[in-house]
């Protein structure tokens, strides 16, 4: 039976239990969900797929590759014959960081799909990557209205460099290393930023951000 859900995500980390998805009738675990899915589709032909905004991994019998799930060792995509592989951990992880915080609808149905997708009625504030890493620029003054510089509930993601301030959210370890601390309770910023990757531009990709607990959502 597919099961919809809708809320608010909160991902600290694979193993940083629970998954919290807040909705509007409280808060849900979602790992139980998450695991009796994987659960259900480990030794099928299967296919994932990580989009801008969102993640779907699915059962394909015209796929090349059987899904494998070992609980705590192995998520994973792995040709059965010949040499082939996809870290499905890695892509789901990561897809996870970069919807953390934001509203997101989630499709499940056991053996057969599961989709994280942000909800494209919500309205967050947009900066780009620069140069050749990871980090998004946060353009000068936006560091105090939006990423709350300064101020007890900054953004977790916001650094400051030679250049000015930039935003952590798609830089990958930096990005886990960042929700890790938070979870263990040894982040200096308590508040969680949330973005999606937007078409590309000739100085970069545009992600969305916005904050947990801000009421202002800024275009």
């Amino acid at each position: 039976m597919l099961q919809k859900l809708k809320g608010r995500l909160l991902y600290m980390g694979w193993f940083h239990l629970p998954w919290k998805l807040v909705t509007e009738n409280g808060e849900i675990d979602l790992w139980p969900v998450i695991d009796k899915f994987l659960t259900s589709l480990n030794g099928k032909r299967a296919d994932h797929r990580q989009e801008r905004d969102g993640y779907t991994l699915s059962a394909e019998e015209s796929s090349k590759f059987a899904f494998k799930y070992v609980p705590g060792q192995y998520v994973l995509l792995e040709k059965p014959e010949g040499f082939g592989m996809s870290n499905v951990h890695a892509y789901l992880a990561d897809a996870l960081v970069s919807l953390s915080g934001r509203m997101v609808e989630i499709e499940i149905e056991d053996g057969k799909q599961m989709k994280f997708a942000a909800d494209k009625t919500e309205e967050v504030y947009g900066v780009y990557f620069v140069g050749e890493g990871n980090s998004c620029e946060v353009p000068r003054g936006v560091e105090k209205t939006v990423c709350k510089a300064g101020q007890r509930d900054c953004c977790i993601f916001l650094s400051a460099g030679a250049g000015g301030f930039f935003c952590e959210k798609f830089s990958g370890p930096t990005a886990r290393m960042l929700l890790d601390r938070l979870a263990k309770g040894k982040g200096y910023h308590p508040r969680l930023a949330h973005r999606e990757l937007r078409s590309p531009r000739a100085e970069g990709v545009r992600s969305r951000c916005c904050l947990i607990g801000n009421s202002i959502k800024t275009q």
